[in-house]
C-alpha cells in the first residue's frame, strides 16, 4: 500500500515497488526463521535446548536405588510438550514401584517433562 500510494502520487518511481516488496520479504525471512528451526528440531525428534539432559541423568543417577541407565531419549513432540523413555536398572531389593514413581516425579517435577517412560529392570 505504501509502494501503491509513492507510485500514485509520483508515478515515475517504478522502483519502490520493488523495494516494499524486498523489505516485505526480509522482515517476513527474520521473522520465521527461529520457528522453521524449531519445527525442524520437532520433527528430526532431537532433543529440546531446553533440557539438559547430562542434568537429568545425573539426577537419576543420584537415586540410591539406581544402578544403571541406559537407552536414555528425550525428544519434543510439539514446541513445547517433551517426551522421555529409557531403561533403569535397579538394585535387587529395592521396590519397583517406589522406585518408578519417584523416578517419574523426579523427572516432572525438575525438568518438566509430560510424558515419561520407564522400563525398569534388575540388577
Amino acid at each position: 500500500m505504501i509502494g501503491g500510494a509513492i507510485i500514485w502520487y509520483k508515478p515515475e518511481w517504478k522502483i519502490i515497488d520493488l523495494i516494499c516488496t524486498l523489505v516485505f520479504s526480509v522482515i517476513v525471512l527474520g521473522t520465521t526463521i527461529g520457528m522453521l528451526r524449531n519445527i525442524l528440531e520437532v520433527l528430526m525428534e532431537s532433543t529440546p535446548r531446553e533440557i539438559n539432559a547430562t542434568t537429568l541423568e545425573k539426577g537419576l543417577w543420584e537415586m540410591e536405588e539406581v544402578v544403571a541407565i541406559h537407552e536414555l531419549h528425550i525428544w519434543a513432540i510439539t514446541l513445547g510438550k517433551f517426551l522421555l523413555a529409557c531403561h533403569v536398572k535397579i538394585r535387587p531389593e529395592a521396590e519397583a514401584d517406589m522406585v518408578l514413581d519417584k523416578i517419574i516425579d523426579y523427572i516432572k517435577r525438575e525438568h518438566n517433562i509430560s510424558h515419561v517412560t520407564i522400563q525398569i529392570e534388575r540388577q
